[in-house]
């Protein structure tokens, strides 16, 4: 295969298994604290309403009550009350929800269904409660309800029984935030830890959320800044799987019904951006030609590949591309769709290359012979003929704007007639108080234009989104136009 050069916009960080650590890394010599579910914290009493009745009356109690039954972890949710506390009879509880059958709320504030079965409202269900099984209620008899009645129980709880935010509220020091909002990666839960106020209890918190989530392997703590041409970030494994401060954390991450493989240490990936991801995918139409010039590992090259004419993936990360080519193929696989060009190059040498018609290079496709199913192989075949791309996707929000000047004088008017130009998607961080005018001014500075918004084009083909806030008064935007022939032919006689 032919080697390519590339060179980055800017000069990259070290790789991520060697970036400075963090003070309190570097400081901690001591074994992390080790999780023991048979601390005493964790022993916590909790009140709960039930529902007393007959234990032969269990059955069809709960399935009446069903909708509205305790949903704690390893909490059964029926008790069979022994006979000496019982009166020498055969009772049972039904433990309730405690969000919708609070102990201390008001009886006529329960759900119709609870009410019912207690006889504190009619037994004659209304038409729009879908929740009431109507059938059980009228089986009933009327003096059926007299057995059954509303209580309080006290439940004693251990660390089973509680959830991730309940377990850390109660090894944690009071004035110690307990942290409830991640993201997570495939199999990986990202977490963004306070320092030093979270400093001596990061593994202990890594410990429990590793073992209250299930589908979690790995437990991670951001330790610096995203930055770089490829958006990457240094971080400490807290818990799980993976070398502490170094070496692959590969996993797999499912988005719009495609699966992609990436080592989060060494590319970006942001699950949070899934639904954004999905809105420009479904913007594009069945003719047109995508080229994503910061692809990644493909979240949105391959989903366009399926609704447009054709997709071209490119990423300076040398590590993104090996994982894009394994999820294309095992895409291809799949779904029959497969990218129509992979490349490893900077953005200005893709631009370059992709508007002369000479990107092609020999690739290495598994395709099917004629013996049927369960038979391909991999041979050399040419990549298919380039074709002249209308959307460019450039997902780098910290440098977007500034590879825009990648497209400047980049066209040839014989070839690219105006009509022909394409449409530019950046994203862009932006915090002023003007967002859309700030991102749509800093795009006609790097395009050599005047900087003003409408040097961009009319504004009703200029479109701009808020995808979200990223921190107070700091917006990751969406902007989307023509490239305008004064930039595109400049030099070339367009102007």
């Amino acid at each position: 295969r032919r080697a390519r050069v590339h060179a980055p916009w800017s000069t990259p960080p070290p790789r991520a298994g060697t970036w400075t650590r963090s003070a309190r890394a570097m400081a901690s010599a001591a074994a992390p604290p080790t999780l023991d579910p048979a601390d005493g914290r964790f022993v916590t009493e909790l009140e709960v309403l039930a529902v007393r009745a007959p234990r032969r009356e269990i059955g069809g109690l709960m399935r009446l009550l069903k909708r509205h039954t305790l949903t704690r972890p390893r909490t059964h949710k029926v008790v069979h009350l022994p006979p000496e506390v019982a009166g020498g009879e055969e009772i049972s509880l039904i433990l309730l929800d405690e969000s919708t059958c609070a102990p201390g709320a008001d009886r006529n504030t329960l759900p119709r269904v609870v009410r019912e079965a207690v006889g504190l409202a009619s037994p004659d269900p209304p038409a729009d409660d879908s929740e009431i099984d109507a059938q059980s209620l009228d089986a009933r008899e009327p003096s059926q309800t007299t057995a059954f009645s509303l209580i309080t129980h006290v439940l004693t709880l251990g660390y089973d029984s509680l959830s991730a935010e309940e377990a850390l509220r109660r090894v944690l020091p009071s004035d110690v935030v307990v942290p409830t909002g991640f993201e997570t990666a495939g199999t990986i839960a990202h977490l963004n830890l306070r320092s030093p106020e979270h400093d001596d209890h990061a593994c202990l918190i890594g410990a429990v959320l590793l073992d209250k989530l299930p589908q979690i392997k790995t437990v991670v703590n951001k330790t610096g800044e995203t930055g770089g041409p490829f958006r990457t970030f240094a971080m400490e494994v807290l818990a799980g799987e993976g070398g502490r401060f170094a070496g692959p954390l590969v996993t797999t991450a499912h988005e719009n019904g495609v699966a992609y493989e990436f080592d989060f240490r060494n590319v970006y990936w942001n699950s949070r951006l899934g639904t954004e991801r999905k809105r420009l995918v479904d913007s594009f139409a069945s003719e047109d030609v995508v080229l994503d010039l910061c692809c990644g590992v493909g979240p949105i090259a391959l989903p366009a590949a399926r609704v447009a004419k054709a997709a071209f993936a490119n990423d300076l990360n040398p590590d993104a591309v090996a994982f894009l080519r394994k999820n294309d193929a095992r895409h291809f696989k799949t779904t029959g769709v497969k990218l129509a060009g992979i490349t490893n190059m900077n953005a200005r040498d893709c631009v370059a290359a992709m508007v002369r018609f000479d990107a092609a290079e020999e690739t290495e496709d598994t395709v099917s012979n004629s013996s049927g199913p369960g038979t391909e192989v991999s041979r050399k075949e040419p990549a298919p003929p380039l074709y002249r791309f209308t959307q460019a996707v450039m997902n780098l929000p910290e440098g977007s704007l500034d590879l825009l000047s990648c497209f400047r004088g980049a066209f040839d008017k014989e070839t690219w007639p105006p009509a022909t130009l394409p449409r530019i998607n950046a994203y862009a961080f932006s915090k002023d108080v003007d967002p859309e005018r700030d991102v749509a001014t800093r795009a006609a500075a790097a395009l050599g234009l005047e900087p003003t918004p409408e040097s961009l084009g009319d504004p009703g083909t200029v479109h701009y989104r808020r995808v979200r806030a990223v921190a107070p008064g700091k917006y990751m935007m969406l902007l989307s136009f023509r490239v305008p022939e004064r930039a595109a032919y400049e030099g070339a006689g367009g102007d």
